[in-house]
């Protein structure tokens, strides 16, 4: 059975059990992000793991067993209680924005066969913080090769977004998920034609994290914190150890190269003045940079903890 085909299975019995991944993460003691993995078919369970989940969908679903997960979808559906019409319906709702989609797939998939490697990493972010007027937002990212695409797990102790960055001609295209509200980040990164990539920079569009969940833009600048170590669970650990600090810069604290190309006057004065007329990230004007494999990060100023903001 495909990975994928698995993603699929995994997707019915929690929505048999009306259970969220978050659930089942704490249920199984993994990642919560592992679960996202298993469900996007990215990545199949190991032998134990999928011991524990079949286990657990058992005392739910008494006689259910490992040969379960390779019957079909109607008669997985049947053994769960339910209705199998939706399961069909599910299967027929592919359309034109489909082929566009796994269009976009094949092509990111070829370059990231390519050139992923080199996008691989822990991430320093820094960005304009879309509830505290003013002040900075520091996100860490890590960014790993999963299912033949980049995948990217980005925020800080307040939030995490996770999902895939497609890599189409040189940028990375991305669409990260918090799980917790169903929220979307939207990210272009501009990257660049280096054996490793050490800085990037472009655009991420959120809803800010406030009452009226308003819809905010603004440019970011990633920063490698480190290579990935090729132990999965160890740069887990890190970039967990890394997003639990919560840290806010305020605008002196920020490198003045770094501050100016993140505040950037926009609009018919701007325009009028020789500026942009809306924002944007041209590469003419890219802080994106790298080198060999291998580079030793340049150090970062510290950072001044505060309180916890998006």
């Amino acid at each position: 059975m495909a990975v994928s085909d698995f993603g699929a299975r995994l997707d019915l019995v929690l929505k048999a059990l009306s259970m969220s991944r978050g659930r089942l993460a704490a249920e199984l003691r993994v990642d919560k992000s592992l679960v996202g993995r298993w469900v996007a078919g990215t990545v199949r369970p190991s032998a134990h793991n999928l011991a524990n989940l079949t286990n657990l969908i058992a005392q739910k679903y008494p006689g259910f067993t490992m040969l379960d997960w390779e019957t079909g979808m109607e008669s997985l559906a049947a053994k769960l209680g339910v209705d199998a019409a939706l399961v069909k319906k599910d299967e027929v709702a592919a359309g034109p924005a489909d082929a566009v989609f796994a269009r976009m797939l094949e092509t990111a998939r070829h370059e990231t066969v390519r050139r992923g490697s080199r996008f691989e990493g822990i991430w320093n972010t820094t960005r304009v913080a879309f509830t505290r007027p003013g002040e900075f937002c520091h996100d860490i990212v890590i960014i790993r090769q999963e299912g033949g695409l980049l995948n990217a797990r980005w925020g800080n102790s307040t939030y995490e977004c996770e999902g895939p960055l497609l890599l189409i001609s040189g940028q990375l295209h991305g669409i990260l998920v918090d799980e917790s509200d169903d929220s979307i980040l939207f990210v272009l990164l501009n990257g660049v034609n280096m054996p490793q990539v050490e800085m990037m920079d472009g655009l991420i569009m959120a809803i800010a994290k406030d009452g009226p969940q308003t819809p905010c833009a603004g440019a970011c600048v990633l920063e490698r914190e480190s290579n990935l170590t090729g132990d999965p669970a160890a740069d887990d650990k890190y970039y967990r150890q890394l997003k639990e600090k919560v840290l806010i810069w305020e605008a002196p604290d920020i490198p003045g190269h770094i501050r100016d190309h993140l505040l950037r006057d926009v609009g018919p004065r701007a325009f009028a003045e020789g500026g942009d007329l809306f924002l944007r990230a041209p590469l003419a004007r890219s802080l994106a940079s790298g080198g060999p494999i291998g580079t030793p990060r340049a150090g970062q100023p510290d950072r001044a903890v505060k309180v916890n903001t998006n």
